[in-house]
């Protein structure tokens, strides 16, 4: 049998174009962090070859919500002329090294085709004396991208219809270097487009920035990255609603957090390395229990080049699945929330996907993954979860819930008067307090079981009173409801006979038992 060669020529359709934009993040203010995150690394190299310094580099992001327009612009080195419509009219083509540059795969410039009608690119290199401007009709290559569209065009055919560019006149700014990236003619934006405080609160998240100045662990954390060897790349960022009203951003740490109804301190960091050198990062301790409020700065942060890698929904995988035990331990999941703190993954050591939600899932992301499984999930989380169990069974929350019990129950029981669906949630509520009481009773210390008997008492004869209510209630299954009565009168009648017969130690040993299975401690 012989074979022959086939010759063909590969054709990317126009579909391919929809992928590597329409669809290619998962919600369209991601577009933004690209623009803000190919500046950083034109400025980086502009740093690195001498062209500005540390100080001079900066981005300015300007939103103008009636117009419907925003502008990112740069002061790094830009684009020469002889190669930057090649470069900004490529998809999927880039110079970048992936080691070295936050974005190196070249298509999340044309992020921004998913929410305006107009993509701009001004590019200006220094001594050069035009500067280079590609537009995008956005609006335009939508439809040619809807589902009615054409998709047997050619890819590269498509986008050639809808790009224009074009060299300007510069010759009176021959010295200036920039890069600017224009959205005009908003389409279903997101918030961030539509409000100044939303922009400036998620490029504070995503950005690489410097910690504000009132973060009182800013210090501790630069010198320990500058002691052990870890670089903490960073940029100046200004954003405003015009050129002439720009404010800096920091990260959004800063000298307390909102927890439950206050304002707490930090009582401490704690720094976390990585044994096989591949990430670093820091965990900020509180004495008070519970969730972060801040939703800008709550929860374990995982960055590459100090910009943000989704949000906080990768540890949060992480504290609740573990690929190292087949034990698992969903309920630490909300306790990422518990901690501020950043994750500084090297950028030799792993590669985020193309949407920047996550890692590629090779080896070098689970050795990580394992790695933060056991150096910071299981130990904050196990620590978190200790202290939210704890801070459930004390004596404070628990009268609070008695409390809250008490205000429902106590006017229906002087009334009389009840609907079934009340009565039934009440005595359900009764009967979780009362699980609680058996828990904190066990680890209490001897100056709280006063007060743990005494709320035991007032909630087994509230729910005494309700079990009787419940007879009387409108609505209710009555059959339920006197199987309730009958159970509660024998578990009474149970407590009073075992207590005259039994002795002393025998009598503890069956009103512990009797009492975990009904739930219902002695009246007398």
């Amino acid at each position: 049998m012989t074979s022959q060669t086939v010759e063909f020529k590969p054709h990317f359709g126009a579909f391919v174009l929809e992928t590597l934009t329409l669809g290619m993040y998962g919600e369209s203010r991601n577009a933004i962090r690209e623009y803000v995150q190919n500046g950083f690394d034109s400025l980086r190299h502009s740093i690195r070859v001498g062209l500005i310094s540390e100080t001079e580099a900066k981005i300015e992001v300007v939103l103008d919500v009636e117009k419907q327009t925003l502008v990112i612009t740069d002061n790094g080195a830009g684009l020469r002329t002889e190669s930057a419509v090649d470069v900004l009219a490529s998809v999927g083509a880039s110079n970048k090294n992936y080691r070295r540059n936050a974005g190196f795969r070249g298509i999340g410039r044309l992020a921004g085709i998913v929410f305006c009608d107009k993509l701009t690119f001004i590019a200006k290199a220094q001594g050069e004396p035009k500067k280079t401007m590609v537009v995008f009709d956005a609006k335009e290559l939508r439809a040619k991208l809807s589902p009615h569209g054409d998709y047997s065009r050619d890819a590269a055919a498509t986008l050639r219809s809808c790009v224009k560019a074009s060299l300007e006149d510069a010759s009176d700014r021959i010295e200036d270097h920039f890069f600017e990236v224009r959205l005009e003619g908003f389409f279903n934006p997101p918030l961030e487009c539509q409000n100044l405080e939303h922009l400036r609160s998620f490029l504070s998240q995503v950005s690489p920035l410097p910690y504000r100045p009132d973060f009182g662990f800013r210090d501790e954390i630069l010198a320990w990255a500058d002691e052990n060897g870890k670089e903490l790349e960073s940029i100046r960022l200004f954003v405003g609603d015009s050129e002439e009203d720009l404010e800096e951003l920091f990260k959004p740490y800063g000298k307390d957090f909102g927890v439950k109804t206050q304002r707490v301190n930090l009582s401490g960091v704690d720094f976390v390395a990585s044994p096989t050198g591949r990430w670093w990062g820091w965990v900020g301790r509180k004495r008070t229990p519970g969730s972060i409020k801040d939703d800008d700065a709550k929860g374990i942060r995982i960055r590459v080049r100090n910009i943000q890698i989704d949000g906080t929904d990768i540890m949060r995988d992480i504290f609740a699945v573990s690929r190292l035990s087949s034990k698992p331990r969903l309920s630490y999941a909300r306790l990422v929330d518990w901690y501020p703190g950043e994750i500084f993954v090297s950028s030799e050591a792993a590669v985020p996907n193309a949407r920047r939600d996550g890692f590629e899932e090779d080896g070098d992301w689970a050795i990580i993954r394992n790695e933060l499984d056991v150096m910071v999930a299981e130990i904050y989380g196990k620590a978190a979860y200790r202290t939210s169990t704890a801070d459930q069974l004390s004596v404070p929350n628990i009268t609070k819930r008695l409390n809250r019990l008490a205000e429902v129950a106590e006017p229906m029981i002087a009334a009389r008067m009840a609907d079934w669906d009340k009565v039934s949630q009440a005595l359900a509520e009764a009967t979780e307090i009362q699980s609680r009481l058996k828990r904190a009773v066990k680890s209490a210390e001897d100056t709280e079981l006063t007060d743990l008997r005494a709320i035991s008492e007032k909630v087994s004869r509230l729910k005494f009173q309700m079990d009787t209510l419940a007879v009387e209630a409108p609505g209710q299954g009555g059959c339920e409801a006197e199987v309730a009565t009958a159970v509660s009168d024998l578990t009474q009648r149970l407590y009073r006979e075992f207590r005259a017969r039994l002795p002393p130690t025998e009598w503890q040993r069956v009103r512990g038992i009797l009492e975990d299975v009904t739930g219902e401690a002695p009246l007398d």
